[in-house]
């Protein structure tokens, strides 16, 4: 049996990066795990970029329809 797998929304993935932030901004990380937590951040961010250009589209496209 296949599971769905539900996107987050934007305010979660923002949360995330958030969060993110958060731990690489932590005197006791270490600079291997902070890069690891980098990689995962600019991941979300475009995930989130992402999201913002489908909806641009979207948009464009209702205005063209009027």
């Amino acid at each position: 049996m296949q599971e769905e797998v539900q996107e987050k929304t934007l305010e979660e993935l923002l949360g995330e990066i958030e969060e993110i932030v958060g731990q690489i901004n932590k005197n006791d990380i270490s600079l291997e795990d902070s890069f690891l937590l980098y990689q995962q951040g600019v991941a979300k961010l475009k995930q989130c970029n992402d999201k913002i250009d489908a909806v641009e589209k979207k948009l464009l496209m209702m205005n063209q329809e009027e």
